[in-house]
Formats: C-alpha cells, sequence, structure tokens
C-alpha cells in the first residue's frame, strides 16, 4: 500500500479543502488601484483576487527564526494578479508572497510588497511541503514553453 503523498494531493487539499471564509475589499479593481497609489508611496503593491491566507505550520526553531525578523508564518496566495505597481506579475497571474509582516482588514504586507485583498478570500493552515508545491506549480505555470 502506497502511503507517500504526493504533489497533487497537497495542491488538491490546499485549494479545495476546507477554509476560514474571509472578505477583502468590495471596492472596483480601477478604484483599488488609484486608492493605492495614492497611499503606499514608493512600496511596491499588488491587487489580487481569489486569494487565500496560508498559516504555514513549520517546526519551532524555524517559527522563532521567521519571528526574529518581524515576521509571521503566513504567505498569501493568490489565483490572479490584478495589477502589480512595478509589473512584475501580469493581469491574472497567480502570487505567492513571502512570510508576512503585517496584516490590517483587506491588506497584507510581505517584505517588499503591500498587497490588496479583492473579493472573498480565504485562511487555513498547511504544511510546508503544500506551499513549496505550490510555489513549484507557480513557477512551472510562469516557464516559456518551448
Amino acid at each position: 500500500m502506497n502511503t507517500s503523498v504526493t504533489d497533487t494531493d497537497l495542491l488538491s487539499d490546499l485549494l479545495f479543502g476546507p477554509a476560514q471564509p474571509l472578505r477583502g475589499s468590495k471596492l472596483g479593481d480601477d478604484e483599488l488601484i488609484e486608492l493605492a497609489a495614492g497611499t503606499f508611496g514608493e512600496k511596491p503593491f499588488c491587487i489580487v483576487r481569489g486569494w487565500m491566507l496560508l498559516d504555514v505550520m513549520l517546526p519551532d526553531f524555524r517559527e522563532r527564526e521567521i519571528k526574529a525578523q518581524s515576521l509571521e508564518a503566513t504567505v498569501l496566495y493568490a489565483q490572479a494578479a490584478v495589477f502589480d505597481s512595478q509589473n512584475r506579475r501580469q493581469p491574472g497571474d497567480s502570487v505567492l508572497s513571502d512570510f508576512q509582516r503585517d496584516f490590517d482588514g483587506c491588506i497584507f504586507e510581505s517584505n517588499h510588497t503591500f498587497f490588496i485583498l479583492a473579493g472573498r478570500g480565504a485562511r487555513k493552515h498547511v504544511s510546508l511541503p503544500a506551499v513549496e508545491a505550490i510555489a513549484a506549480q507557480i513557477k512551472r505555470v510562469g516557464e516559456p514553453n518551448g
């Protein structure tokens, strides 16, 4: 009997398993772009939809390392970027942030970017291998064909 967990299993649970529903901003995309451009100044921002906050379950020593950097063991996964102020992502690109610096209402801040969470989203606990699987999937999708 094969009891190993595959990336497909991890991704299926991450994307389709139970999660706590959350609400992001109710504003439209154009309103969010205008508001963010006037609010965040020089720090890059990205507006996302179809998002999920992933509370990553880590070994104690790794969680202490992250907290020592004033970060939380939470990352943002979004199915679609709507707008990226630095054009690093195209509309429709999937997004996986680095660890959370701050989270307030519909704004998730990583070390390098403010993410504006638009529309409905969710929050769930996930394993580090699940986050690594989604990161690998995003990288594969972003690679040029041929």
